[in-house]
């Protein structure tokens, strides 16, 4: 039972090195951190949360702003940390704080492995705990203070139940013998860095934004540029101050007047009224065109040739019929980047099917290593 039946959110340095000196004499701790995306332009951790068997703690970033204790706990590898859903939890505490975790086991990868048809936190624990988590505060503002009372208790439940849950996974995969296939995953997890996004040339990621003519490119980089500029003063993500569809739009049509910006359908007419202005300066100061992306600002895979296509068809009929027997996403099994890997790489024996690295040794049992070389053949 959970000493820390209501936590409280802990602001100074001290309390902080108290909870982690208690943490620490744990074999494992349950870890989990809050951010703001979807009410902030610029993210970060706004709030962290940790549980060992006995106790769960809350952390409030803005409020103590050496978190070296977190790290170190993080850092140790006595301590197994339990993670659902790792990836971005890892990036965000390498961006903010460079923290690295070891140890790692994350619930989400093992339900995955085990075939769960809901994979989400919340549809876990109610089908192995027994516990009910609101929903409605999945998209709540963390940047917000004072934190209310059922944020923080919702906030909490994030890790308070996670070790428990932890333990019901691992008795699955070990029955199933998926427990190696885990840790293998888990291990791939350390490795895990921040990367930061290409910003310069952000406006061609938009879909269709690259097949555009170039004046019209010319007009959506200067609205895209206008609209980050106006979400960092406003402190809102872009998506809040325009939407992905009117930009496209807008940079098709270029409106030159306010009864111009009316006839654009995809533009509410709310914000046709508060940027009109904005907007249509920013079309009418666009150059004629833009530079286009250096050599490798956008890399992406060659199209495969003819017959790759044929080797990648092989490859996931084969990923396909294991996928059903295991009970598996197929996905899950092997993603479809890696098969093409495969089929570009043709291996002939072990030596160079151990030079694709993103194929993993639970993969290549899984599938058959015999198969994967026939089919890549």
């Amino acid at each position: 039972m959970f000493v820390s039946v209501q936590p409280q959110l802990l602001t100074d340095r001290a309390a902080l090195e108290a909870l982690v000196a208690r943490l620490s004499r744990a074999p494992r701790i349950a870890f989990d951190t809050e951010g703001a995306s979807f009410h902030r332009y610029t993210d970060r951790v706004y709030l962290i949360q940790m549980s060992s068997d006995a106790e769960t703690g809350l952390v409030d970033p803005l409020a103590i702003s050496d978190l070296a204790p977190v790290g170190e706990l993080l850092a140790d590898d006595r301590i197994e940390v339990v993670f659902h859903d790792a990836d971005y939890d890892l990036r965000v505490l390498d961006r903010d704080y460079r923290f690295r975790a070891r140890r790692i086991f994350d619930t989400r990868i093992a339900a995955q492995l085990l075939g769960e048809p809901a994979i989400g936190l919340a549809a876990l624990l109610e089908k192995y705990r027994g516990v009910k988590i609101d929903k409605k505060l999945q998209r709540a503002d963390w940047s917000q203070r004072p934190l209310p009372p059922d944020m923080i208790a919702y906030a909490a439940a994030d890790t308070m139940h996670l070790l428990a849950l932890r333990d019901e996974l691992e008795r699955k995969l070990a029955a199933a013998g998926r427990l190696a296939w885990a840790q293998e995953e888990f291990r791939q997890l350390e490795a895990l860095r921040w990367a930061a996004p290409q910003t310069d040339f952000g406006y061609l990621r938009l879909k269709g934004a690259k097949a555009m003519p170039a004046r019209a490119r010319a007009v959506l980089r200067a609205l895209h540029e206008w609209r980050e500029e106006k979400a960092r003063s406003l402190d809102r993500p872009p998506f809040k101050v325009l939407g992905n569809d009117a930009l496209l739009a807008l940079a098709r049509r270029e409106p030159r007047s306010p009864a111009d910006l009316a006839a654009v359908p995809e533009l509410p007419r709310s914000l046709a009224g508060r940027y009109g202005t904005e907007l249509l300066a920013a079309i009418t100061a666009s150059p004629a065109s833009v530079p286009e992306p250096p050599p490798g600002a956008f890399v992406g895979r060659p199209r495969p040739s003819p017959e790759v296509d044929r080797r990648i068809e092989r490859l996931k009929e084969l990923r396909n019929a294991r996928a059903r027997t295991l009970g598996l996403e197929p996905g899950v099994l092997c993603p479809n980047g890696t098969l093409e890997d495969i089929a570009r790489a043709a291996p002939r024996g072990t030596a160079q099917l151990d030079a694709i690295t993103d194929l993993r040794e639970w993969q290549r049992e899984a599938l058959g290593q015999e198969a994967i070389l026939v089919a890549a053949m």
